[in-house]
């Protein structure tokens, strides 16, 4: 006596593996022209999150570097006509305020071009040669024997003579120094003396001799 089997099915395990296949049910089309699907490299970046500021930054395991950028998003080309210009306008730079507080531009009638306005304008050089510390507070000088007091070099007997008054008065009015040296400091008399004459200049001089001598000649007949 033969005995049926009766194969009992679950309904829900036959539902599952209808909505939930283990396996695809049918493979991916590829040509075969088609190149495989490439993998994609390590580069060895990974976020990490940083509690202290709230964000993620990104660590390479591979290099040891760090940064707040993600390396993997691509930098956006910026927007035409944003580039910035190879050279730019430089704004003015401020003036540096001028020596001794003085600033002759206040008045009325300053002129920038003129010789006393040029010192002004001229930049100060920071590698300029400046006064030695130890020289500026230097003097040069002796001690007076009546009264004791210290006096410059320049205060001297000498200093009251003749020439040196005269110089310093006519200083006042030109430059003593330079109508010196202008004529090698000659003389007037050495300087004339080099001086060659004309014809002409020469005979008005012996016209003039002729004339003084007859001068004298007939000064008795008016006597």
């Amino acid at each position: 006596m033969s005995r049926n089997r009766t194969h009992t099915t679950n309904p829900k395990k036959e539902k599952t593996q209808l909505l939930h296949p283990r396996y695809p049910t049918r493979s991916p089309h590829h040509s075969p022209d088609e190149a495989p699907p490439s993998q994609l490299s390590d580069d060895g970046w990974e976020p990490v999150w940083d509690a202290t500021v709230q964000a993620y930054y990104f660590y390479n395991r591979l290099t040891g570097l760090s940064q707040w950028e993600n390396p993997r998003v691509p930098e956006q080309p910026a927007a035409p006509g944003t580039e910035p210009t190879e050279k730019q306008a430089e704004p003015p730079r401020p003036k540096s305020p001028v020596l001794g507080g003085y600033n002759p531009a206040i008045h009325g009638s300053y002129d920038p071009t003129a010789s006393y306005a040029q010192q002004y304008e001229e930049p100060q050089e920071l590698n300029a040669p400046g006064v030695d510390p130890a020289a500026a507070y230097a003097a040069a000088g002796t001690f007076n024997r009546f009264t004791g007091r210290w006096q410059a070099q320049s205060i001297n007997p000498e200093n009251h003579n003749d020439e040196n008054k005269s110089h310093r008065q006519m200083n006042a009015y030109f430059d003593v120094d330079a109508a010196a040296n202008a004529h090698d400091g000659r003389s007037l008399r050495a300087e004339r003396s080099a001086k060659k004459l004309t014809k002409k200049e020469l005979k008005e001089f012996k016209e003039k001799r002729r004339e003084k001598k007859e001068e004298k000649r007939r000064a008795w007949l008016r006597d």
